[in-house]
């Protein structure tokens, strides 16, 4: 009977973790430590990624960061905050690119996210939960 119990309480931890994935638990969103933000919305974590706006809610110039297209994290950080996979948000850029109105952020894989928002006051980027990310402020995102 003991040998039941670590296989489902196994399964029950891996059921938990992609909930937790599911829900935006997957990634966390990075600035740079003298970025005074402590939060933001979701929209206006959209609104910068989207680059429909370019400044932070205090006016400070904002440059986003995102992660390769075929990253799971960047699959969980698009549905959770555009509402959309990544491919669709993929698709956006690529309408904005043909009718020249704009290019997307910079991809750059996760430790050269965390070195880009490290070393810019700008910089805003997401990284997996579970990523180091000492020397950096994490944001919190509410409605």
């Amino acid at each position: 009977m003991r040998l039941l119990r670590f296989p489902l309480l196994a399964t029950i931890v891996l059921l938990a973790s992609a909930h937790a994935w599911a829900q935006g638990g997957g990634y966390k969103i990075i600035v740079n430590p003298s970025n005074p933000l402590t939060s933001m919305t979701r929209d206006d974590v959209a609104r910068l990624f989207l680059k429909k706006a370019t400044k932070f809610p205090d006016g400070r110039t904002a440059s986003p960061v995102d992660l390769p297209l075929s990253s799971p994290v960047r699959e969980s950080f698009s549905k959770n905050i555009h509402g959309k996979p990544a491919s669709a948000v993929d698709a956006y850029w690529q309408q904005q690119i043909f009718s020249g109105r704009d290019i997307p952020p910079a991809q750059k894989s996760e430790s050269a996210a965390i070195n880009f928002v490290r070393s810019n006051e700008n910089g805003i980027a997401y990284v997996s939960a579970g990523a180091d990310t000492a020397g950096l402020k994490v944001i919190a995102v509410g409605d």
